[in-house]
């Protein structure tokens, strides 16, 4: 079986070269065929040459990782992001599914990583959810209503307005649309949070989350807890109540 052909695209020749060491370490199935410090050689490699998997920087001079993927339609590779925490960069991964690791990078989440993106063989899809980043981030983010969530059968494109509560399951989640379709996801309640708007949405509990226009009542007994629109129940824990409360109001 033939090896990926992999590019490395960093500002910062020591990020590339940590990169690299981990590959060629641990992952014998990757062939590192070009490496990159500038973002617009990187761009003009990437239209001219076909590769399988580019480890991307995000935030580089005069060009960001971004602007490097929306000057490639139909990008024919698959990418993972790279960056330093930036809660924007990464909620705009997060809203279009794709894939990324945090520097400093780490050689078990450069695996894991590589596993996620491999066992994405749908070329279309790639694309789709390519073409979802570069429309968030040009809409400027928080413009785009709906949110893309893996399962256990693909992925799934929630409008985040039908969106009336989530509730946790371990490392998984439940989703309960207004439509009355529930979906069991692949992601634990806090990822689910931080992707959320979270003047719509309130965290109520460590369990449960609620889209607060579905909210019918708050009821004080048993502690108290939410009516929601489909009748459930959602409960309220003691520290989150004045908070809630006051976000209700």
């Amino acid at each position: 079986m033939p090896k990926l052909k992999v590019v490395l695209i960093d500002d910062e020749n020591h990020c590339n070269e940590t990169l690299e060491y981990f590959i060629k370490r641990d992952l014998p199935d990757l062939e590192i065929v070009s490496v990159f410090t500038k973002p617009l050689e990187a761009t003009e490699y990437l239209l001219n040459h076909n590769v399988d998997l580019v480890f991307m920087d995000i935030q580089m001079p005069k060009m960001t990782g971004f602007d490097i993927l929306e000057k490639i339609p139909d990008a024919p590779f698959d990418v993972i992001f790279v960056t330093a925490f930036d809660q924007y960069a990464i909620q705009a991964i997060k809203f279009s599914a794709l894939d990324y690791i945090l520097k400093p990078v780490q050689a078990d989440e450069i695996q894991l990583a590589v596993k996620k993106v491999l066992s994405r063989t749908n070329a279309k899809n790639r694309n789709e959810l390519y073409q979802k980043l570069v429309n968030y981030i040009k809409s400027g983010a928080g413009e785009l209503k709906k949110v893309s969530f893996p399962t256990s059968n693909g992925l799934i494109f929630i409008s985040t307005e039908q969106l009336m509560w989530c509730e946790a399951s371990g490392n998984y989640a439940t989703l309960k649309l207004i439509s009355g379709e529930q979906y069991q996801v692949n992601k634990n309640l806090r990822y689910i949070e931080e992707l959320l708007d979270s003047k719509e949405f309130i965290r109520t509990h460590n369990s449960y989350l609620v889209n607060r226009i579905y909210v019918e009542s708050y009821v004080k007994a048993d502690g108290g807890y939410l009516e929601m629109k489909d009748g459930k129940q959602i409960s309220i824990s003691r520290g989150k109540k004045d908070e809630l409360l006051e976000r209700l109001l």
